[in-house]
């Protein structure tokens, strides 16, 4: 199995953690082997030519698995100690950054909000802004309303705004309910590139497997497949003339219980847009032996940090949308619709 490093909120904000139970079952038998509380990074990736591939091989993967890590808990493994209907969170609470590719210029920001003990606040009853500004640049924050949205649906969830980043280096964020006094500021790292392909950039032409050569099950772990995803592969979807949605997700062994929730999230738009070219990539080989799993080469060659992640590739092969982790079917259908 590829070769992970778990953190956990405990570890990182120095309190103790326990899990409560695994959400991400509910997409297969024996979903998240090594436990849905796990982050999901990998260790080793072998970067391959190209400017962007280049930057893989200097990525923080320790700063990024603590950051995975923490959302992830946060996110899918405790259960919310907000009271029904309350418009603010309670004491002790603290959020922190669930994206772990920030780059300069435009960016979608996913801010969670936890308990110490790793339990998860965000609600659609809790309205908050989020307000971001460079370090030693105080006087020019960024100042937008939190969007919620599931994670899991009606089990947690994060906040997510979208905002530009002029420059590389540490940002400060802070995240302010309504009518409450602001949590505690934290910072997220912006770097000069993303080390997946970024918006502008030529999607990869991952040769990808396809149903016509193999069963589904060999190459899916979705419990309930669509089909029209596994026709093409990635690099004859990119090459078609067609606009592209591609997927990667892991339903059945994902470390963040949401690789089925999004998987689900882009299936629904699907008839939606008969125009468009639809390709899940399953992030593993060897599906049917947990302990054999392997990466598939289009993880490297598209230089992923995590999981899940969705990319919008126009008519020219070229990137116009990548989302990591939670997604919203309307957040793709703009993207579509350019």
């Amino acid at each position: 199995m590829p070769e992970r490093l778990p953190h956990r909120v405990g570890e990182a904000r120095g309190a103790s953690f326990s899990p409560s139970h695994s959400v991400g079952g509910g997409w297969g038998e024996g979903s998240d082997p090594g436990g849905a509380c796990r982050a999901a990074s990998w260790s080793r990736v072998v970067p391959g030519a190209g400017s962007w591939k280049r930057r893989l091989a200097s990525l923080p993967v320790r700063r990024l698995t603590a950051l995975i890590g923490l959302v992830l808990v946060a996110s899918a493994c405790g259960g919310s100690d907000t009271p029904a209907g309350s418009g603010s969170f309670p004491d002790g609470a603290f959020a922190f950054s669930a994206s772990s590719n920030l780059a300069v210029g435009t960016e979608r920001l996913l801010v969670a909000v936890a308990n110490p003990d790793g339990s998860r606040l965000a609600s659609p009853t809790i309205s908050v802004t989020i307000s971001v500004w460079l370090e030693g640049r105080e006087d020019q924050p960024q100042e937008l309303p939190g969007d919620f949205t599931w994670a899991i649906p009606d089990v947690s969830g994060l906040y997510r705004a979208t905002f530009q980043f002029d420059q590389a280096g540490l940002w400060e964020v802070r995240v302010t309910p309504q009518d409450a006094a602001p949590l505690a500021d934290f910072t997220v790292q912006v770097n000069p590139d993303a080390t997946t392909p970024g918006v502008g950039d030529p999607a990869p032409l991952s040769d990808t497997p396809v149903v016509a050569d193999h069963p589904i099950a060999e190459i899916s772990s979705d419990p309930d497949p669509d089909p029209r995803f596994y026709e093409l592969s990635v690099k004859d979807a990119v090459t078609s003339g067609r606009p592209t949605v591609v997927v990667f997700s892991t339903p059945k062994f994902c470390q963040t219980a949401i690789c089925g929730p999004t998987l689900d999230r882009v299936k629904e738009i699907a008839d939606d847009h008969p125009d468009v070219n639809f390709v899940h990539v399953e992030i593993y080989t060897n599906l049917d032996d947990p302990a054999t799993l392997e990466l598939v080469p289009a993880v490297v060659e598209w230089g992923l940090p995590s999981e899940p992640w969705v990319f919008v590739v126009d008519g020219s092969g070229i990137v116009t949308a990548r989302f990591e982790g939670v997604v919203t079917p309307e957040e793709i259908s703009a993207a579509l619709a350019g």
